[in-house]
């Protein structure tokens, strides 16, 4: 093969187009060193009996805590083996280790070179596509033997870019953490809140009297039902249609939902949503509850979600929602649900469900502290979803060099 040839093989291996002013493409043997001897499999059982304070890593996380260590420095881990390597958009396929640990026998162990550090390999192989140089094992799992890490290509640039370049990735992983503990405490906050507030345990002050309980049928001025529109009556164009799925859906959007022609719209009418009803799963993710906001207003549902229609007189739409949604809720709901592989509850036992409510001032205060609570989370979940849009973005330039770091003479 003329050298010509091999270059742009190593072009097309490698996925890229061209190489970058001062950056050198090699391939991983080249430039780092693979330290699979340090490697130390231990069983869980044994695991068991050395509980402690170092992680112990397998392919793609810690797998447990241990008393001893086999390393301690700063390593770039690869799987060796997995489904891992078909998810590398969205999930990382390498971890950086730094410190005392221990790593298992099916990740790979890097170590940097004299010319390429450990943390260079993290960033960029972490999302990249290496499919096409990996073994099969079975239905969608494939294996990265040494051998083959060896031969794997990767742009390299000068050092101090490099290392330019990883403080800034460092950076942006920082800001990005800092926001998924911002959420988790967030949604702690909020689920003690409900706990404290949907049960009377804490209430607002000028609030006081006893909370009076209902059955949810007494609740809602109209019969609770739920959906007849099957899967075969959806179109390509037409009326959107809740399905359950969607309930699931961070935003509800009706221009991602299936449709339903205009003919079978108007032949079930009475599960045609009104703004300020509720709808509920009534399979798989039972107890699953959605606001049916001015957005909304006018589709269908399917088979599989009942329609709550609440009495404005003894509850506001609001609060009905967040008490759906409370931990005595759920848990009564299971309680009556039925089936094995997919749980379902009958609107019989839809209808006895017991909600306690305060009057409807308290309601409403409760439901305002709620709703807030969570669009704080909201707001916090939109800002993660943009820094790692901005990440993966930079991500791409700073790692192909189409935008180069400064690096300070």
């Amino acid at each position: 093969m003329t050298p010509e040839a091999q270059s742009k093989l190593d072009f097309v291996q490698a996925r890229i187009q061209s190489i970058p002013e001062k950056w050198r493409l090699c391939k991983v043997v080249d430039v780092l060193n693979i330290r699979n001897n340090m490697r130390k499999p231990i069983s869980q059982d044994e695991r068991h009996t050395i509980q402690g304070t170092y992680p112990y890593y397998g392919p793609t996380k810690i797998q447990d805590w241990i008393s001893t260590f086999e390393q301690d420095g700063t390593y770039a881990l690869i799987g060796e083996d997995g489904d891992h390597f078909l998810k590398f958009h969205k999930m990382p396929q390498t971890q950086i280790v730094t410190g005392k640990c221990t790593v298992n026998n099916h990740a790979h162990i890097i170590e940097s070179g004299t010319s390429c550090d450990s943390e260079w390999f993290y960033f960029y192989f972490r999302n990249r596509n290496i499919i096409n140089f990996l073994s099969r094992q079975g239905a969608g799992r494939f294996k990265l033997n040494k051998a083959t890490l060896e031969k794997l290509p990767l742009l390299v640039p000068p050092l101090p870019e490099q290392r330019k370049i990883a403080k800034i990735l460092q950076t942006w992983d920082r800001a990005i953490a800092t926001t998924e503990k911002l959420i988790d405490a967030s949604k702690q906050q909020k689920k003690a809140l409900m706990q404290q507030l949907l049960t009377g345990k804490k209430r607002f002050a000028g609030f006081e009297g006893e909370w009076v309980e209902f059955s949810l049928a007494e609740l809602c001025r109209k019969p609770i039902s739920y959906g007849i529109v099957q899967t075969g009556e959806t179109t390509s164009h037409g009326i959107p249609c809740v399905r359950v799925v969607d309930l699931t859906k961070r935003v509800l959007c009706t221009e991602n939902m299936v449709t339903t022609s205009q003919e079978i719209h108007h032949s079930y009418k009475k599960t045609i949503l009104e703004q300020g009803e509720l709808m509920m799963a009534l399979r798989g993710e039972i107890g699953l509850v959605r606001l049916v906001d001015k957005t909304l207003k006018g589709i269908n549902i399917t088979r599989g979600i009942a329609r709550l229609s609440p009495n404005k007189g003894l509850v506001e739409s609001e609060y009905l929602l967040w008490a759906m949604r409370s931990e005595s809720s759920r848990k009564g709901l299971l309680a009556k649900a039925g089936g094995s592989a997919l749980q379902e509850i009958a609107l019989a036992s839809l209808r006895k469900l017991r909600i306690s409510l305060p009057s409807l001032s308290e309601q409403h205060k409760i439901a305002v502290a709620l709703t807030t609570s969570e669009q704080q989370i909201d707001l916090l979940e939109t800002k993660l979803i943009d820094q790692k849009q901005e990440k993966k973005a930079l991500m791409q330039q700073l790692l192909t060099g189409k935008r180069r770091a400064e690096v300070d003479e």
